[in-house]
Order: C-alpha cells, then sequence, then structure tokens
C-alpha cells in the first residue's frame, strides 16, 4: 500500500531535532498545492499554526524551524450552502488527498525525488468553537468535521495576503496566493495552545516571533494593547502570566526541552531567554 511507503509523522514532535528538512520541505509544498486547488476559497480560508513565523518573518537572522504540517483555519460565516463540502471536494477530487487518522484532517503524500520514502503530510480543518458549519447532506465523507479550538476566531480578525511561491506536491513550480493570521492575533492563538496542551514548539514559536518581529515587540504589545478587554486577549495575558512565571515554570521549561540542549548551561539560557521576553512582552500591555 502507498501508505507503507510514505514517512509518517508520528509520535508527535517534541524537539527541533523531530522537524527534519524533508519533512519541512514536503509541507512547504502542500501549502503551496492547496493555495492552487484552494484559490477560489482564499476569502474563506487563513493560515494558522507553524508556518505563521516562517511565513511572516522570512528576513528574520535565524531562521524559523518551519512546520511539518498544514493548519487552515476555516471562515464558517462564508462557508455556507455547501461550500465546505465543495472545498473539500476540491482537495480530494485531485486523487492527492485522502482522509487522515484524525476526522479533521486529510493527508497526502509527497515524493521529494530523493531516493528516500514519500513524505506523508497533514492538512487539519480549525474553526471557532462558537460557530457551526452547515452539514451538508448528503455527507460527502462519514464524519468528517473541523477542529474547533479556543481563539481560532483571532485567525479572521486582520490577516496579512500574501503571494507565496515554490514547489508544489508534484514539484512544479508556482506562485499561489494566501492569507495568514496577523503575528499580533497568531500570538494570541499561540498563548491559548500553550494553556491548552503539552506541545514544546508553541512556545518556541511564540518567543521566535517577539525576538524576530521587524517592527519590534513593542508593535506587538500596542497590538493587545489596544484590545485588552476582549474575552481571548484577557485569557491569553492570563495564561502568559501564569506559564512563565518563572524560569523553572512550564512556559520556560517547554523552550528547554524543544531545544533539547545537552548542557546545564545552554538549558537554563533558553529557560532565562524565554522567561525574559515574555516578561517584558507583559510589561508593555
Amino acid at each position: 500500500m502507498a501508505t507503507a511507503r510514505a514517512e509518517r509523522l508520528t509520535p508527535e514532535p517534541r524537539n527541533e531535532s523531530d522537524y527534519s528538512q524533508r519533512q519541512t520541505m514536503a509541507a512547504r509544498r502542500v501549502l503551496v498545492d492547496v493555495g492552487q486547488v484552494l484559490a477560489s476559497f482564499v476569502d474563506c480560508l487563513v493560515v494558522v499554526g507553524g508556518w505563521t513565523p516562517d511565513l511572516l518573518l522570512p528576513d528574520a537572522d535565524e531562521p524559523h524551524v518551519g512546520s511539518i504540517d498544514v493548519d487552515l483555519a476555516l471562515d464558517a460565516a462564508k462557508l455556507k450552502d455547501g461550500r465546505y463540502a465543495e472545498l473539500v471536494k476540491l482537495l480530494l477530487d485531485t486523487k492527492r488527498y485522502r482522509v487522515g487518522e484524525k476526522n479533521f484532517q486529510l493527508v497526502v503524500e509527497v515524493d521529494l525525488k530523493d531516493g528516500e520514502r514519500s513524505v506523508l503530510v497533514e492538512v487539519e480543518f480549525l474553526a471557532p468553537k462558537a460557530v457551526k458549519l452547515k452539514k451538508n447532506k448528503p455527507k460527502l465523507l462519514q464524519d468528517f468535521r473541523v477542529l474547533q479550538i479556543d481563539a481560532c476566531s483571532e485567525a479572521f480578525h486582520n490577516p496579512d495576503e500574501l503571494t507565496i511561491s515554490g514547489e508544489n506536491v508534484r514539484g512544479a513550480t508556482n506562485t499561489v496566493r494566501l492569507r495568514v493570521a496577523s503575528l499580533a492575533d497568531f500570538l494570541v492563538m499561540k498563548a491559548h495552545a500553550i494553556g491548552g496542551r503539552d506541545k514544546p514548539k508553541d512556545t518556541y514559536d511564540f518567543c521566535y516571533c517577539l525576538e524576530h518581529f521587524p517592527a519590534g515587540m513593542n508593535k506587538l504589545a500596542e497590538g493587545w494593547k489596544n484590545r485588552a478587554g476582549e474575552k481571548n486577549i484577557a485569557k491569553a495575558i492570563e495564561i502568559l502570566r501564569e506559564k512563565f512565571a518563572s524560569v523553572s515554570a512550564f512556559g520556560p521549561q517547554q523552550l528547554v526541552e524543544f531545544y533539547s540542549a545537552p548542557d546545564a548551561d545552554t538549558q537554563a539560557m533558553h529557560a532565562r531567554r524565554a522567561y525574559e521576553l515574555v516578561h517584558r512582552f507583559l510589561s508593555l500591555l
């Protein structure tokens, strides 16, 4: 079977070394591929997740690790009258995408033509918890749904529209346009993720954005400060204060785990860096 030949992405990566160049290269191709297949839905979806810092901060001194999957936030208000089913069908009709192990994802095999196994890349569909997507009748796929997550609505607050160039799944070069969550809104989502799961890359992504945003941390903080009374912002601030209460707290230690440095001094440096970055950000709010 084709799936046996593909390089699976399980277990869930936890360290920097788990994000191999082959996997991030394959996922980047899927991003370009999705941008073409779903070009008619560009107003209905926003790229979120681990590709956001990579796409918005391409000139950072320290390259971002990237991502090994593609996360798409869906705007339910624009996906009425069966358009959600149509969106999924467009991907399935390419014969490249199929249903994954989770009922909110599709997967695609990417052959990098380097003599190694194909890489299996996941495409996950997310939506705010408060919305409902109208089900298609008859169902296009049994039990297929979106994953509703905290603060996903932030993706639609002020997304950036980007032009993205690169190879697609089949290796053809292409240029596509996709909306990507703004950095300030992405950080709200990441703060909620830090509060709601155990994934070291969440802290890495959060700290990377604070450190490398070209307009400076003050500008990022300004975006939050102007909306401080909103529920998602207030909750994000609460989470950051709790999870980064000290260098030994959960947040800084997540960065330590992500980098997995072998010596105690480097580990302490990473923990201190995460703690200081987040507390500087909080002090600006």
